[in-house]
């Protein structure tokens, strides 16, 4: 997975469209039942964050590297904080 450049390595970017009604739009097959950014401009440690499709909910997409992915499997607080 790529790295975004000046990025600090083992940080995080979080990006959002608080004003797109990601939910509200209808291309002629109903409403949306999920959202997510497409396959441009990923990297390891991205976040992007949407309104929900229930009122006050939040979707969040996040990019990992396998490596990335593995190391937090591996990790028992954070595995515990999920429970």
């Amino acid at each position: 997975m790529p790295t975004l450049r000046g990025l600090v390595v083992g940080g995080m970017a979080l990006s959002s469209s608080p004003r797109f009604d990601v939910y509200g739009n209808d291309f002629g097959w109903g409403k949306p039942v999920a959202v997510r950014s497409g396959s441009g401009n990923k990297f390891d440690g991205k976040l992007t964050v949407y309104p929900g499709v229930e009122n006050g909910s939040v979707d969040v997409e996040i990019c990992l590297s396998p490596e990335t992915a593995a190391r937090l499997e591996s990790d028992t607080e954070f595995m515990a904080a999920l429970e």
